[in-house]
C-alpha cells in the first residue's frame, strides 16, 4: 500500500525537475511491460506534474490512459509533447 507520505514525497521531486527532466523520465518507461500500484502513481504524478508545468501532453494522455507506445519529445517552446 502506497503511503500519503510516499505520495507527497514523489510529488515533490517530480515538481522540482525540469521539463526536459520529465520527458527523459517518461521515454525511460517505454516499451516496459511490468506494472505495479507504485509504478501507477510514479505515472500519474509524472503526468499531472507536466501537466502542472503547463505541458500539453493529449499526444500521450486522454485524461484517462497514458500510453508509453512511443518516445516523446517537447516542441521548440516547451509546451507540446510530440511523438520523438
Amino acid at each position: 500500500m502506497v503511503t500519503a507520505e510516499y505520495f507527497e514525497e514523489l510529488k515533490e521531486s517530480m515538481v522540482k525537475r525540469s521539463i526536459e527532466s520529465l520527458v527523459k523520465e517518461f521515454n525511460r518507461q517505454v516499451g516496459r511491460r511490468s506494472w505495479t500500484s507504485i509504478r501507477g502513481l510514479h505515472d500519474s504524478v509524472l503526468i499531472d506534474t507536466l501537466i502542472e508545468k503547463g505541458v500539453d501532453v493529449s499526444a500521450i494522455y486522454d485524461g484517462v490512459t497514458i500510453s508509453f507506445a512511443k518516445k516523446i519529445k517537447l516542441n521548440a517552446d516547451k509546451t507540446k509533447v510530440l511523438f520523438a
